[in-house]
């Protein structure tokens, strides 16, 4: 089976040096099907034309004179002629921002199946999702990190029902379970338990809630740790407010900010626990990373997060917004053997949201499109 795997967005300052490690997911995502032995072309936009192979992956970068990040209502008509020149039993685009474009591609490759993968997108508009609804029909196949975010999308008439639909997580983990020693020797992170947070401190990822309700937590175990590792900052102020009216939490939560990608498995691997608050996410990138490494989460009860901890089998699912909720959620966990839940969460990870597991899960939805 051959495959076109499509990018239609890029970002400008990304030199072909750096590619693959800008773009994990693309190559994740399509080394896991080179795995198991389709042919994989990889189409980008980018700023210059570039051409090479990595593991048997062929990456097709396209210079076609236009902004990186391409409208929805624009027609890159050069980087679809060189899409075409090829014949691709599935051709899979990147984003329901690209319907238009993902609806060109099917007129020019008639033969092809179109997949449209969802990658966290929120139709808002009502006239944006009549367009956006009528553009996808041409696709013959739809990829939601959860079938919820999938049904959502049906009542609110962004996409017709009936489609074939298949559901997997969008991205994965290279990170991987380590000695919690030696990584705790390396973060300084102690505490009994240790809990980490890794996310933004604006209002979707909610922290203020996560905070409050950890506040609770100490009542009952004093010598727990809050570590929150975080880019952006909009809800800093707000948050180190409540820190340090508080004596219990100024000793307890530790704002460590910014911490480069390639070192947060030793943050990972010092943890215990993994909370986030948040209200909406298209998967939950961190949230796979802390499972890849035994990490057991205690998240909110959305979509995406239900799929990640097989319906809150893995650790514990909470409501949004409720302090009393992530209080009792997390009790409930911590009085559960830490290493019987850690074993879980790697189980499940391995099993269903790890490179592998994806690629044979896409392989499987691609074979139901073409009968191979």
């Amino acid at each position: 089976m051959k495959i076109g795997y499509i990018n239609h967005y890029y970002d400008i300052d990304t030199l072909v040096d750096n590619y693959l490690s800008r773009y994990p997911t693309i190559y994740g995502w399509c080394k896991s099907l080179r795995d198991l032995g389709l042919d994989v072309n990889v189409y980008q936009r980018f700023s210059k034309d570039y051409f090479f192979e990595k593991e048997g992956v062929k990456y097709c970068l396209i210079k076609d004179g236009k902004r990186s990040d391409l409208k929805s209502y624009q027609n890159s008509s050069l980087f679809h002629s060189k899409i075409s020149d090829d014949k691709y039993d599935i051709i899979h685009v990147n984003s329901f921002i690209y319907s238009y474009q993902a609806f060109l591609l099917k007129k020019r490759n008639s033969s092809s199946k179109i997949v449209i993968q969802h990658h966290a997108e929120i139709p808002h508009k009502r006239l944006k999702r009549f367009f956006l609804k009528h553009l996808s029909s041409s696709a013959d196949g739809f990829i939601f990190t959860s079938n919820d975010i999938y049904n959502d999308w049906v009542k609110t008439n962004s996409v017709f029902s009936g489609k074939n639909v298949a559901e997997i997580m969008e991205s994965s983990s290279n990170f991987t379970y380590s000695n919690r020693i030696k990584a705790r020797s390396k973060s300084g992170m102690v505490g009994e338990p240790i809990l980490l947070w890794v996310g933004r401190l604006n209002e979707n990822k909610d922290p203020i809630t996560v905070i409050k309700g950890f506040s609770k937590l100490l009542q009952d175990f004093p010598k727990a740790k809050l570590y929150m590792i975080y880019s952006e900052d909009k809800l800093k102020e707000q948050v180190s407010s409540i820190i340090n009216q508080s004596g219990s939490l100024k000793n307890s939560v530790k704002l460590l900010g910014f911490i480069n990608h390639i070192k947060l498995d030793d943050y990972y691997n010092s943890a215990d626990y993994f909370v986030l608050g948040s209200h909406y996410e298209g998967s939950g990138y961190s949230l796979v990373e802390a499972m890849s490494c035994g990490v057991v989460p205690i998240v909110t009860n959305i979509p995406s997060f239900r799929m990640i901890t097989n319906n809150g089998q893995i650790g514990g699912l909470w409501n949004c917004g409720d302090i009393k909720s992530f209080y009792g959620t997390a009790k409930r966990v911590f009085n559960s053997p830490l290493a019987v839940e850690s074993k879980k969460a790697l189980d499940f990870f391995s099993a269903n949201v790890s490179y592998p597991a994806i690629g044979m899960k896409a392989k499987k939805f691609y074979e139901t499109l073409t009968d191979k």
